[in-house]
């Protein structure tokens, strides 16, 4: 063929000399140079169509060749004995069910990020540490805020301790200075009383004397409690001001190192980094899983395509797409009928470019005729013709 696309090719320059023999050549001479250019350009044009649907005939026909050796390794496999069928059926079990347990992992969908696996991968060897030391921070995060809680109950209630104590202060004052008014007045009423009534008051101002003192000391006592209270409340205070700024100062510390593990590992808390931890385990052992399902389906594919090429078939790789057919007659009649459908529409392209073939040839010698009326030999150019897809 590539000495007819040789001959038929067309020139890019229009006055080209046609690659036809000097015969057709001097015959064409005698038409008129219009209808001759006319002519030459339509034998090329068929020409030149010929050739690639003579091409795309030869690739239909390997293609329709391979069908039919497709079907006749099906009815092979078809006429085979359950005995002799046992290893290929065994091993098409094999790679069918490896086959279909790998395509569900891989439909599954993936719980961790690859961002997350390989970050949990990174820290493999420590993460059960890490997931530790952040689960004793969150323990000291709440006995510190139980810490801080105290203190500040603590601070209120010294706070109250010290009002209290203020405000008892402050009644003992007036009480002592209504103690002191009232003695003084006793002091002037009584003698008083006692030159109105020509009577004695020294009983009555003694026993006033003596009360007055005693209420006085009394009154003193409890105004110097007052103030102890008052000196011990702002002591405890202060020291639990002290304390509670340590435990603040802590409590920052422990709550950064939280918030850093927590944001590295995009979790809220130990459960959640915990549960990370937990799936990437799980995605190990079915990364693991499906390697060994990979390992055992590339074994049994190997062995299934020696068991096949021991029966001589054509193509014995194929089959390892097709395991459930071998081992299913439905998958294998539904298979069957897909290769006979198609191997049907390549036959109808195949009659199809024959048909069209051969009139594009007809129409060809039909123009070389007409250019050699003169009586010019035209049996080379028709012979080259009749051979496109011979």
């Amino acid at each position: 063929m590539n000495i007819f696309a040789k001959l038929f090719r067309r020139k890019k320059k229009k006055d080209r000399t046609p690659d036809l023999s000097p015969a057709v050549q001097e015959a064409a001479g005698r038409l008129s140079t219009a209808e001759a250019e006319a002519m030459r350009e339509s034998v090329l044009e068929l020409c030149g169509q010929m050739l690639e649907l003579s091409r795309e005939l030869d690739e239909v026909k390997q293609e329709y060749q391979v069908l039919t050796s497709y079907l006749n390794d099906i009815q092979m496999l078809e006429e085979m004995t359950d005995e002799m069928k046992a290893p290929i059926v065994e091993c098409a079990g094999h790679v069918a069910s490896l086959d279909k347990e790998r395509t569900e992992y891989l439909k599954t969908e993936r719980k961790l990020s690859d961002t997350q696996f390989s970050q949990m991968q990174e820290v493999e060897d420590d993460i059960v540490d890490i997931i530790n030391r952040l689960k004793g921070n969150e323990s000291d995060l709440e006995a510190i805020r139980r810490d801080m809680s105290h203190l500040e109950g603590e601070k209120l209630q010294w706070d109250m301790l010290r009002s209290e104590s203020e405000h008892r202060q402050r009644g003992l004052r007036r009480a002592s200075v209504y103690l002191l008014v009232i003695y003084a007045t006793l002091l002037v009423l009584f003698p008083l009383l006692g030159f109105f009534l020509k009577q004695s008051t020294q009983i009555p101002l003694m026993l006033s004397t003596a009360l007055a003192a005693m209420l006085g000391v009394l009154i003193f006592v409890r105004y110097q409690d007052a103030g102890l209270n008052i000196g011990r409340a702002q002591a405890s205070r202060n020291r639990a001001v002290t304390l509670e700024n340590h435990v603040k100062i802590r409590y920052v510390n422990v709550k950064n190192a939280v918030d850093y593990t927590c944001e590295k590992y995009h979790v809220r808390d130990s459960r959640g980094l915990t549960f990370l931890y937990e799936q990437y385990q799980e995605e190990l052992r079915e990364k693991e899983k499906l390697r060994q399902t990979s390992a055992d389906l590339e074994y049994y594919r190997d062995k299934l395509v020696h068991a096949l090429r021991q029966k001589h078939l054509y193509d014995a790789q194929v089959w390892t797409a097709h395991a459930n057919a071998l081992i299913d007659s439905r998958e294998m009649v539904e298979l069957k009928h897909d290769l006979i459908t198609r191997r049907q529409k390549l036959r109808a392209r195949i009659e199809y470019s024959y048909n069209a073939v051969g009139d594009m040839k007809k129409e060809a010698l039909r123009c070389v005729e007409q250019m050699g009326k003169a009586g010019l030999s035209t049996e080379s150019v028709r012979k080259k013709i009749e051979s496109i897809t011979s």
